[in-house]
């Protein structure tokens, strides 16, 4: 019997005064996506949303879409939603998709 050894998707929100901080821990794939919904329950807020990916270790292309649709939506309703602290491999995949928009400038 194989041991799925896939760390599910674990989002912490952290709701300050003038914007929301999203934690996110594990791996962004097509098996555990839909954790990342809450973050388009966030955008009727109407704060910036900060996406921190510093503990996320893999993002597959399903969860590159879902980053994309959730900072169109917020882009669509007026939100400003960005990610930030990517690790090296979601560096080069975002250099790869040219999706430097959707992140905070270093």
């Amino acid at each position: 019997m194989a041991v799925n050894t896939v760390p599910l998707l674990q989002v912490q929100i952290d709701r300050q005064p003038d914007v929301t901080i999203v934690h996110c821990t594990g791996k962004v794939l097509l098996d555990n996506v839909t954790e990342f919904s809450v973050v388009r329950e966030l955008i009727p807020e109407g704060k910036p949303i900060r996406v921190d990916l510093a503990n996320v270790i893999q993002v597959d292309s399903t969860g590159i879409g879902t980053f994309v649709s959730v900072w169109a939506a917020a882009k669509k309703s007026g939100s400003n939603l960005t990610f930030f602290n990517p690790n090296k491999a979601i560096e080069d995949i975002v250099e790869i998709t040219k999706l430097h928009h959707m992140f905070e400038k270093k």
